[in-house]
């Protein structure tokens, strides 16, 4: 029994050392780099380059903190964008670089290199990422001096077509004047197209009488005047049936045209207080002004 002591652990031994080996592989950290810039082998000033780092990390992930940020890297180089997205095990790190190499004449340089920490990954190694060889071409052909460059003109912008926006520029403009013409009608700015229209005027100069302490004689004297420009003639209380028949428009007010010639009688023959005229005035003017507007 002796004889197989030895021979079955050495077995043993063996099958835990493949065992551990096999662990140690599967935590491995194998890294495919592949560059993708959609370019020739060549680069000019200006030229962007993405760069996909494919890594199969086995129950890790990257820490983000190792992750490259955009930026300038060196004096001709910058990181515009970096990206990852995940599917199973494998993570593709993408790094988006724009490169500002000027040269005379072809020439090669290199993107520095990178380290990507995993997480979770029980002891893994960190990924090193080798730098990057980028060949370049000058934008100015070898042999021509500065001096000699020609540089492009700026090219200018294509004229847009103006003749679909012709009938709505031209609609928008009547619309505005139209607008314009009747804002100026209501506010009594344009005689020439409304006629007279005294009690308008009467309405507005009433309102500037809202602050005096006895506005009621001021008043009475607007609307008489307003009254007398409507009928071409002095029209006094005993003229109001004949008003009204020659200006039926005001019918609807006979009530308070009535009550303002005696409220006016009072004030300028009794000597009586002005209490409530200036309200009285003011609202006959409004309304006489309403239907004034609808003849006019």
């Amino acid at each position: 029994m002796r004889k197989f002591t030895l021979p079955l652990a050495s077995m043993l031994a063996i099958v835990a050392a493949a065992a551990w080996l096999t662990s140690m592989s599967d935590r491995a950290v194998p890294a495919r780099l592949e560059s993708q810039d959609g370019h020739t082998v060549t680069h000019t000033m200006g030229d962007l380059i993405v760069r996909d780092v494919v890594v199969s990390v086995h129950g890790g992930r990257i820490d983000p903190a190792s992750l490259p940020a955009p930026g300038p890297i060196n004096e001709w180089a910058e990181i515009r964008k970096v990206e990852t997205d995940s599917a199973g095990e494998r993570t593709r790190v993408r790094i988006t670089y724009q490169v500002f190499h000027g040269v005379r004449g072809p020439e090669t340089a290199e993107l520095p290199p990178l380290r990507l920490r995993f997480s979770g990954t029980g002891g893994s190694p960190d990924v090193e990422v080798p730098p990057l060889p980028v060949s370049f071409m000058p934008l100015i052909p070898p042999g021509i001096p500065d001096e000699k460059v020609m540089i492009r003109t700026t090219r200018p912008a294509e004229p847009r077509p103006f003749a679909p926006y012709g009938p709505w520029l031209g609609l928008g403009l009547a619309l505005g004047a139209g607008a314009g013409f009747y804002l100026l009608w209501l506010r009594g700015l344009l005689p020439i197209l409304a006629g007279p229209l005294p009690f308008r005027r009467a309405s507005r100069e009433l309102r500037r009488l809202a602050n005096q302490p006895l506005p009621g004689r001021p008043a009475c004297l607007i609307l008489h005047r307003a009254l007398n420009e409507t009928a071409g003639e002095a029209v006094f209380g005993d003229d109001l049936e004949a008003f009204l028949a020659r200006h039926p428009e005001f019918i609807g007010l006979r009530g308070l045209l009535s009550e303002f010639f005696a409220a006016s009688r009072r004030l300028f023959f009794a000597e009586d207080s002005d209490d409530g005229v200036y309200p009285l005035c003011l609202k006959l003017a409004h309304l006489a002004q309403r239907l004034e507007r609808r003849r006019s």
